[in-house]
């Protein structure tokens, strides 16, 4: 992975943007990606207006793999006999932000608040995962959708972190070679991929970890997971 040069660091530093917390999410990309060959790691040439889009587009798949998410926590919750309140309304909320007009600084927002909202529901799940008896044949297959949906939103996610570490590089180019006048709006585009390129590594890893415990309950339960062959192949052993 590239390291900021100093003279990427002076300016965005002068554009009044926190771009220290830019090369600690490029190393948390790099962790899971993997060592990068020179040849892939150049940030392409790209003009504002075209990184937006990508940006926005990029979002957008985030929040869809989030509503994924919610749609298998709140199968599984309920197989196990928990309240899905908070995993409702952090949905709709979600719902409410897609399309194609959902621009990448209000998609990172409502993802933000979506995670304030269900805060405590993984930890609610894996307890009552670990204290569970054996589940109703009605149960047994409502945690199994749920769990086919869990990795679906996954994958989509992990999907997202070679596009939004591309952009990452993108943007710092695009800073580097902005003038005066057009610093503030390229600054502007730029925040809210800093934002995903922070965020999405450690949502990624949560996401496995908590798809680890999900199989194994599964397997506990005699209950056969959808995609759970496809999910091995590209996360590992589970």
């Amino acid at each position: 992975m590239k390291k900021n040069s100093l003279k990427t660091m002076m300016v965005l530093a002068l554009g009044g943007v926190l771009v220290v917390s830019q090369t600690p999410a490029n190393a948390q990309l790099g962790g899971l990606l993997g060592k990068k060959k020179s040849a892939d790691t150049g940030a392409a040439t790209i003009d504002k207006d075209t990184f937006a889009k990508s940006a926005d587009q990029a979002a957008g798949n985030l929040l869809a793999a989030r509503i994924a998410f919610l749609d298998a926590k709140a199968k599984m919750m309920e197989a196990l006999g928990l309240k899905t309140d908070s995993i409702a309304k952090a949905r709709e909320a979600l719902e409410a932000k897609t399309g194609s007009a959902t621009k990448a600084g209000d998609a990172v927002d409502a993802l933000k608040d979506a995670s304030k909202k269900t805060e405590g529901t993984d930890e609610a799940m894996n307890k009552a995962m670990e204290s569970s008896q054996e589940l109703s044949a009605e149960s047994k297959a409502k945690f199994a959708e749920g769990g086919g949906k869990f990795i679906e939103g996954v994958l989509l996610e992990k999907a997202q972190i070679e596009t939004i570490q591309k952009l990452v590089e993108q943007g710092q180019s695009l800073v580097q070679s902005a003038g005066p006048l057009e610093k503030v709006g390229v600054l502007s585009a730029v925040k809210p991929v800093t934002a995903m390129s922070t965020m999405v590594p450690g949502d990624v890893k949560e996401g496995t970890s908590t798809l680890s415990k999900i199989m194994k309950f599964a397997q506990s339960q005699k209950v056969e997971i959808p995609g759970a062959d496809k999910a091995t192949a590209s996360l590992g052993s589970l």
